[in-house]
């Protein structure tokens, strides 16, 4: 095997076996438990609150168990939170498509469900810095 073989062959094993937080990839769901508690207020969907730093995730999140799920999922050195919180129907549906180009771009749609109930969503995306992402 050439040096350059065996480098890739080291770093790709080393990701896969060293790391819980996935550097590569461009977008990571944050999936939280029912007993953890987000202190956001909903807004528009189309407008999340992006959290670059712990001491930002702090100020939003106050209990100690849901700040240390979040940290456990999201490396702050290669990753910003997106926290999406709105209100409308239950079955509203919050997707994304992920465009193969580099950096990658993330664009999140909105599907507005058919019911007439209220609920109030949240929905956590890490996403790699470099990525640029949109709303529609």
């Amino acid at each position: 095997m050439t040096r350059l073989a065996l480098a890739l062959l080291f770093v790709v094993t080393a990701a896969a076996v060293g790391e819980d937080k996935p550097v590569g990839q461009p977008l990571i769901e944050v999936t939280l438990g029912e007993s953890d508690k987000l202190a956001i207020k909903p807004g528009k969907w189309a407008a999340p609150s992006k959290i670059a730093t712990t001491a930002e995730l702090e100020k939003l999140v106050a209990d100690k168990e849901t700040r240390a799920t979040i940290t456990k999922a999201v490396d702050f050195k290669s990753h910003d939170l997106l926290v999406f919180a709105w209100q409308g129907s239950g079955g509203d549906k919050l997707e994304y498509t992920v465009a193969e180009s580099y950096p990658e771009q993330v664009r999140f749609t909105l599907t507005r469900g058919l019911t007439k109930d209220l609920r109030t969503h949240t929905k956590l995306f890490a996403v790699r810095k470099n990525v640029k992402w949109s709303t529609r």
